[in-house]
């Protein structure tokens, strides 16, 4: 097996392998610039489109080569799209990917690795927002949050105008306007209030966790983009972290302290005085509550299958312990807690 990977270096020694490579990269990365800038959900695919340029990191590590590229297709954009453009593509898609090939590039096992991609993609957001908010005077957050609004507007507004008609004619409107609510229009009617209530806090929790919820995107995103990545090494016979090292992840004791303490001061911190903190301390203990759910349903795991029991006894706990994930998931957040503080698996902790 031909070993592709070298150290880092500086050195400016390219084949015609790395010409065409690198030109290949650049026109495709230069559509992607072209093409997010008009139509920023393509950067939803970032994930996949930035595995190119983590497969060439993985491969040249620290060399001034790696930097060539990017630094290419951005001055290209500035100069014929916009900068707004190469802002895009560098923050949400080179940064991410950098760090995803870098990281195969030191041979860091794969859990270090998706959690350092989803920093990069959240800090990749956040410098989008700040600078597309005091830099070109857009504030994204603010048309999120009016989106959402016309949206929740539109359901309000669709569920008031069933009901109405409910009213003015419950058997004869009823059955037809409610079909694709495959509910009885008097329960319907009686509920409506409930349903009314559970779509406005629905919205409101979106608002509120708009931080977590792109931490969570992001998270979701490395994972894909670290995996698939793999995959291709792995066809390629390039040398990588075992994919079994992908659940060797947990917490410190340091960490487990910090968020207890953190979620005390926000039991007793009233919401009115310190708005704007409480929802950040908020964003932060979903973040790791997210986390400690997957350490918890590992530990579970871990238990079922190194216990000394048979085959239908660990097919039982595994089914009653899915069931337990949908009817009870805090108890996997508290698992996760014990095992941050006791690492009954022997892992290695970083977080």
């Amino acid at each position: 097996m031909e070993r592709m990977r070298k150290t880092g270096g500086h050195e400016m020694k390219f084949s015609i392998k790395d010409i065409l490579w690198l030109l290949a990269m650049g026109l495709f990365y230069t559509g992607v610039g072209v093409l997010g800038y008009s139509l920023p959900v393509l950067y939803i695919l970032a994930c996949f489109f930035g595995v190119p340029y983590s497969l060439y990191v993985y491969k040249k590590g620290t060399q001034m080569s790696s930097f060539v590229m990017p630094m290419v297709v951005l001055s290209v954009l500035i100069f014929t799209v916009s900068p707004r453009a190469a802002i895009m593509l560098i923050l949400l898609l080179l940064m991410p990917s950098f760090v995803c090939g870098i990281y195969y590039h030191k041979q860091k096992n794969l859990p270090k690795n998706i959690i350092m991609l989803s920093i990069a993609y959240l800090s990749g957001w956040i410098g989008l927002l700040i600078i597309w908010n005091f830099v070109y005077k857009v504030g994204i957050i603010s048309q999120f949050y009016s989106f959402t609004n016309f949206v929740e507007n539109q359901y309000l507004s669709q569920l008031s105008k069933q009901y109405e008609l409910l009213l003015n004619n419950l058997q004869g409107t009823g059955t037809t306007s409610l079909y694709l609510l495959k509910e009885d229009p008097v329960k319907f009617a009686e509920n409506y209030s409930l349903y009314r209530l559970a779509i406005k806090q629905s919205f409101f929790l979106i608002r509120y966790l708009f931080p977590a919820f792109i931490f969570i995107g992001g998270f979701l995103s490395s994972i894909v983009q670290v995996l698939f990545t793999k995959l291709i090494l792995k066809a390629l016979k390039w040398e990588s972290p075992k994919i079994k090292d992908i659940t060797n992840i947990g917490f410190t004791p340091l960490t487990v302290g910090l968020l207890g303490l953190t979620w005390l001061i926000r039991n007793d911190m009233d919401d009115r005085l310190y708005p704007r903190l409480a929802m950040a301390m908020d964003n932060v203990l979903i973040i790791f509550a997210v986390f400690m759910f997957i350490v918890g349903v590992l530990f579970t795991i871990h238990v079922i299958k190194n216990a000394k029991a048979g085959a239908r006894f660990k097919a039982f706990m595994g089914i009653l312990s899915f069931l337990s994930i949908i009817v009870s998931p805090f108890l996997f957040v508290i698992l996760g807690f014990l095992e941050g503080i006791f690492n009954f698996r022997k892992t290695e902790r970083f977080l």
